[in-house]
């Protein structure tokens, strides 16, 4: 069987891994992702793959996830999030001195396509992606396929506006669909209402314990993220919408938005399956590995 390098480039983290065809893991392990300025994400890429195969001298190809949009067909990066090296540049020529195939594609995207091959959307042809964490993140799978639009800018959930009470740059930089519903948002909200400083798992403790204040807050972060996903059901009726990040492996979060979607009235409520993410951490490799292997055309 052929082996693959994949990385799944985050804020914090690269996570790496050494594949077979199967998406069978050979080697996994992760380094911190180097702060932007003069490049350094090309060379601890280059680095890596120089490791690897000195241990896998057959790797036939690189496989990247990334946060930000790409033109998948030139990798070229439109705009991205913390890893800010890469915007602007042409991914697959930067890295053509590696001697191998390259190919990229955006995080959210490895996600859905993750779950497509190996995860609970198995059986749809046209599902959702909803990323949950510091912010938004989504992707519009339809007729089989990615739905990237302009250079890989579609299926940025997070960008959409939910309150109409301020100018419009406001809007969309404050009162998005991210500021309103990520994880990040929810423990801010936290933190600032009881003066404190915890993390997210600190908070669910509590609301385990049936703290009502707490309780209260998150569900209130539950329900501005009901509304999101309702709009987006609204809008691409699919399937079938998948909800990933960390908070998805909360017991009650998918049944919550399950009873917010049985309040209203229309068609594709009454018919809408919304489910977790199975592939959670490793969503990003197996994704980043699922595109390499189309657009080789070995799918």
């Amino acid at each position: 069987m052929k082996k693959f390098l994949v990385l799944d480039i985050g804020g914090t983290f690269i996570k790496i891994a050494v594949m077979n065809e199967e998406a069978e893991m050979l080697s996994e392990e992760r380094v911190p992702t180097p702060a932007s300025g003069d490049g350094a994400i090309f060379r601890v890429i280059r680095e890596v793959f120089h490791e690897q195969q000195e241990l896998y001298p057959a790797i036939a190809g690189v496989a990247l996830s990334i946060p930000g949009a790409v033109d998948v067909e030139n990798g070229y990066v439109s705009y991205a999030g913390s890893v800010m090296d890469i915007i602007g540049v042409k991914i697959k020529a930067e890295l053509a001195d590696l001697g191998v195939p390259v190919e990229v594609e955006n995080d959210a995207n490895c996600a859905a396509l993750a779950e497509k091959w190996k995860g609970n959307a198995q059986d749809c042809e046209n599902f959702l992606c909803v990323t949950i964490g510091t912010g938004i993140g989504g992707a519009i799978f339809s007729r089989n396929e990615i739905v990237h639009g302009v250079e890989g800018m579609a299926g940025e959930f997070g960008l959409m506006m939910l309150d109409t009470h301020a100018d419009i740059p406001e809007l969309l930089e404050q009162r998005n669909f991210s500021r309103y519903s990520s994880t990040w948002n929810m423990v801010d909200r936290l933190n600032k209402h009881f003066g404190e400083e915890k993390t997210g798992e600190e908070w669910f403790e509590l609301y385990d314990q049936q703290n009502a204040e707490v309780m209260k807050i998150i569900h209130s972060f539950y329900d501005r993220l009901s509304i999101g996903i309702i709009n987006l059901m609204h809008i691409f009726a699919p399937e079938k919408i998948v909800i990933g990040g960390g908070i998805s492996s909360r017991p009650e979060l998918i049944p919550y938005v399950k009873r917010q979607i049985a309040k209203v009235p229309t068609a594709i409520a009454a018919k809408m399956e919304i489910q977790e993410c199975k592939q959670k951490n490793r969503a990003g490799l197996i994704g980043a590995l699922y595109h390499f292997q189309k657009m080789a055309g070995t799918f």
